[in-house]
């Protein structure tokens, strides 16, 4: 009994309906729980302030408080929490919080309430059916995560500029959430001569050589967005071609996905030094993005940041201050030494309506900088991944 009230005093304090009440969003009546029949949450409103306003809350705080959100709310990650012993009641860190396994995301259904979108990895070798799927009950965390981030780590130190696109639009994409990442850059970010070079079918290399010479000719920067693997075959047709572009200062360049999909593989260090010469943008107007569908929110190598900001540091890969990642040891799941490798469990404020905590099979370290990715998990060393699976297979 005394748990019960602990769990209703603190969805009470995170801003969920503990008992009959109208809603301030649909004005109807709901019973309890909060849950809203159009997908909207109170707990997310704090959400929101917070990534707009890191001032609004702290990040334990509200970290505690969407978990038992989440357990009130989705039936099976309440189960498994159950099964472990780790209720709102008992989890008092927001290190401690269960995370479920992007594995889990093809299985298990993951959402708060009924979804606005649902977006669909990439990769598979099962089948379409067996992709993981990220149902989003609110899709404006996914927009504020989205556009924060890029606004910190991409476009900073400019209102809006030409934005080039070799990623799919939404539209022709409306699974993909890297497009409708990009479609939101575009309306927010981008100027008139912002354009979508590809498509479900291929690419538009001419189209897009011909927009990188009109930046050469009237001076206005530019904004490439792309997928590595779309990268480096531009980078081959450019040989082929005998292509080379000289864009104006401030131009930049985002890359994402690593090389699926690309002609050959090239080191990071190669990839900035062919940015260089196809493009003549330097390496400090590079910045690669790490995400995944399974987040709303994504790292963003801290180049432009932090020259921005007047600050030196070595390139790494740094988060908007909603998102918190552990480095954890594949096979205990406990956390590492500083400065260790270990498997990635992200902990994002932005999946609020789904799973705030994530692990991943990713494999990174933190320094000084940043976070370095090192690799992914494999075989018996997943021996803590494949459990946590397990839990949410029973």
């Amino acid at each position: 009994m005394a748990s019960a009230g602990r769990l209703l005093v603190r969805l009470a304090n995170a801003g969920v309906h503990t008992g009959p009440m109208d809603c301030p969003y649909c004005g109807q009546l709901h019973p309890n729980a909060g849950l809203c029949s159009n997908g909207v949450h109170r707990i997310h409103d704090k959400v929101l302030a917070f990534i707009r306003d890191p001032a609004a809350a702290t990040f334990e705080r509200l970290a505690l408080d969407v978990f038992a959100h989440q357990f009130e709310c989705i039936p099976s990650y309440r189960r498994v929490c159950e099964q472990r012993g780790q209720t709102p009641a008992m989890v008092t860190d927001w290190r401690a919080i269960p995370a479920v396994p992007t594995l889990a995301f093809k299985r298990v259904a993951l959402h708060c309430s009924p979804p606005q979108r649902t977006f669909l990895t990439t990769g598979t070798t099962q089948g379409t059916e067996q992709r993981g799927r990220h149902a989003m009950p609110d899709l404006r965390l996914y927009q504020a995560a989205a556009l924060g981030a890029l606004k910190s780590f991409l476009v900073p130190d400019v209102s809006d500029l030409r934005i080039l696109s070799l990623i799919p639009s939404a539209a022709a994409r409306p699974e993909s959430s890297l497009a409708q990442m990009v479609d939101w850059a575009i309306e927010h970010f981008g100027d008139a001569g912002s354009t979508v070079f590809a498509a479900t079918g291929g690419f538009d290399l001419s189209g897009f050589a011909e927009a990188l010479r009109q930046s050469e000719r009237d001076g206005g920067p530019v904004c490439i967005m792309t997928t590595t693997g779309a990268l480096i075959r531009f980078f081959d047709h450019c040989r082929d071609a005998g292509w080379a572009f000289r864009l104006p200062h401030s131009s930049r360049l985002m890359d994402t996905g690593g090389t699926k999909g690309a002609s050959r593989t090239m080191s990071r260090a190669g990839i900035l030094h062919a940015i260089w010469n196809v493009f003549a943008i330097p390496g400090y107007f590079v910045v690669n993005e790490y995400g995944m569908t399974e987040l709303s929110s994504q790292y963003y190598d801290n180049v432009i940041h932090d020259r921005y900001h007047g600050r030196v540091s070595h390139r790494a890969l740094v988060s908007p201050h909603w998102l918190r990642t552990l480095v954890l040891d594949p096979g205990s799941l406990r956390e590492v030494a500083a400065g260790e490798p270990g498997v990635l469990c992200h902990i994002d404020l932005a999946n609020a309506g789904t799973a705030v905590a994530v692990l991943t099979e990713d494999i990174g370290r933190f320094t000084v900088d940043g976070l370095e990715l090192v690799g992914r998990v494999h075989g018996a060393e997943a021996r803590g991944c494949s459990l946590a699976l397990a839990d949410f297979l029973t």
